[in-house]
């Protein structure tokens, strides 16, 4: 499976994240939840349409994470948009307020203990899947291992997603799709339509974090605006070492608050207005 070593936890409101959880569990997870859709469905997923869309097709991604075109949509309410708009409200610290996001295929009926976890704000967990917008048709693993292991058509933006929490509060969101690309703004803009904003906050990060060892994963992280409102933070980074396993991958985390302390602990550089 795919390899990450740097550590977090989704943080509760303006509390700091600590190194208890790793990034490599997350990843395992969310790519076995990637594994047991690509089992079990005969075709790829595609994005699920909505009523204020246009007819036209959005602009897409390339194979692999390359841009074809223009990158934002107009009128769009993607997956992703839908996710991060409730994750922003007060309704959105509820784990059953996310039953009825469209788009979204949860394994989990509800969230999951996982007891070996410490920090009881992260301690829960609750995953499926879904598609960004904007990727083309790909080659991606087809859920099979070793000696058995192949491909499938599908759709790239296939992903897998994780809230994250407590028993009773939803603290964070992370989205994780085969393939690494750092052209991290490419893909965040296709999930907005034109009036959302995406703000550099800090990159060029020289540690992964809790270790002191060198960055790998180009760690960025990112304001998300609509108007003059703060949807979320993100913070992005890739897996380009996957070995044998896999094509490597491209992950999201989704903050309520900017994650000061994960990016002085990685010494990442502030990005100046």
């Amino acid at each position: 499976m795919l390899r990450l070593a740097v550590l977090y936890r989704i943080s509760q409101s303006n509390r700091e994240e600590q190194p208890v959880v790793s990034n490599m569990m997350r990843v395992l997870a969310l790519l076995g939840v990637l594994a047991i859709a690509a089992c079990r469905a005969d075709q790829p997923a595609s994005p699920v349409e909505r009523a204020s869309e246009p007819e036209a097709a959005a602009p897409t991604l390339g194979g692999q994470g390359s841009v074809q075109g223009s990158v934002q949509g107009e009128h769009r309410m993607t997956v992703l948009n839908e996710l991060l708009a409730l994750f922003a409200t007060e309704s959105g610290v509820r784990w059953q307020s996310y039953d009825g996001i469209a788009g979204v295929a949860w394994r989990d009926p509800q969230p999951i203990e996982t007891p070996e976890v410490a920090d009881p704000d992260a301690r829960f967990s609750r995953s499926g899947t879904l598609t960004l917008a904007g990727f083309a048709e790909t080659d991606l693993p087809d859920g099979n291992v070793g000696a058995d292991a192949g491909v499938r058509r599908g759709n790239e933006g296939e992903s897998g997603v994780t809230l994250s929490g407590d028993a009773d509060r939803v603290n964070g969101i992370s989205v994780l799709k085969f393939y690494p690309s750092d052209d991290y703004e490419a893909i965040l803009r296709q999930q907005f339509a034109a009036g959302a904003t995406l703000v550099p906050e800090a990159d060029r990060c020289a540690l992964d974090f809790g270790t002191k060892a060198e960055n790998t994963g180009n760690n960025k992280f990112y304001r998300i605006e609509i108007g003059a409102a703060t949807l979320a933070h993100v913070e992005a980074f890739v897996d380009e070492d996957a070995g044998p396993s896999g094509p490597g991958s491209t992950a999201f985390v989704f903050y309520r608050t900017k994650p000061e302390q994960r990016i002085a602990a990685m010494q990442c550089h502030p990005v100046q207005p």
